[in-house]
């Protein structure tokens, strides 16, 4: 399954972009923006998972875009499956229609039996 090949990070809900501020502290001292209401903190808190939604859903089409290929993949597996059954199919039904072919050492044990069988009933009758 294709949901091993990723790995979905989450994010600070409530800071901005954390990782940016981690690399900033090294040069200078970042600033956290400082909330004056709770209007304020819920805004931005709504934001953030917005943006986070809009990560795990950039995350869910390359997981779909990767699941439709491996059933486009399977779709054509299968048809080329039911291809080759279908000519096996229609293969064995015309072997069974045909008689089989003889050698000619069949034929020739078969006729002398035949002849055999007939003078066979000429001494009887």
């Amino acid at each position: 399954m294709p949901f091993c090949k990723r790995t979905i990070l989450p994010k600070d809900v409530c800071k901005p972009d954390g990782a940016r501020l981690l690399e900033a502290r090294g040069a200078r001292r970042a600033e956290r923006p400082v909330f004056g209401d709770l209007a304020d903190v819920s805004s931005f808190a709504l934001g953030s998972v917005l943006r986070q939604l809009a990560d795990l859903s950039r995350h869910s089409v390359g997981v779909l875009e990767e699941l439709e290929g491996q059933l486009a993949a399977a779709c054509r597996r299968s048809g080329a499956l039911e291809g080759r059954a279908v000519r096996l199919r229609r293969r064995v039904a015309a072997l069974v229609s045909e008689p089989p072919e003889r050698s000619k050492s069949q034929d020739t044990h078969t006729h002398a039996r035949a002849c055999t069988h007939r003078r066979g009933s000429r001494h009887t009758s």
